[in-house]
């Protein structure tokens, strides 16, 4: 459940993407659609960066055997 919003955000950025692909220079809309773009993926950036080390720091080596601390 704590997935959904970011997921949201990832389509919504997929979204504005393509938006912006078809949307010609000259429409009054397009820099308003460039700015909503590097807006959602600079947050979407920043929570990759977070979530990074505290991925890495979890993660298991082929062979490697996890002893549980009791």
């Amino acid at each position: 459940l704590l997935y959904k919003p970011v997921d949201r955000v990832t389509r919504s950025t997929l979204v504005l993407h393509d938006l912006l692909k078809h949307t010609p220079a000259s429409h009054p809309d397009h820099p308003l659609l460039q700015d909503a773009l590097r807006i959602s993926q600079n947050f979407l950036s920043s929570i990759n960066e977070e979530i990074t080390p505290r991925r890495q720091s979890m993660t298991v080596k082929k062979g490697e055997v996890i002893v549980p601390a009791f």
